[in-house]
């Protein structure tokens, strides 16, 4: 998974291991969708997928490593 910041000045792309949450991504990308200048189908799609629900993740069951 990847998000792609494209400027007049720079490509940034952003990689994502292939294990991370889908939803915690397309937050990301409607985050920055906020200030971007792109179509509004586009900002509105973003948007819809930022406000997916998010499962809160129990805590790891694995002692502290030393």
């Amino acid at each position: 998974m990847a998000i792609d910041l494209i400027t007049r000045d720079d490509n940034i792309r952003w990689l994502f291991h292939t294990d991370v949450d889908t939803a915690h991504v397309d937050g990301l990308a409607a985050v920055l969708a906020e200030s971007m200048t792109i179509p509004d189908v586009e900002r509105e799609e973003l948007r819809r997928r930022r406000h997916a629900p998010i499962e809160a993740q129990a805590p790891s069951q694995e002692g502290p490593t030393t």
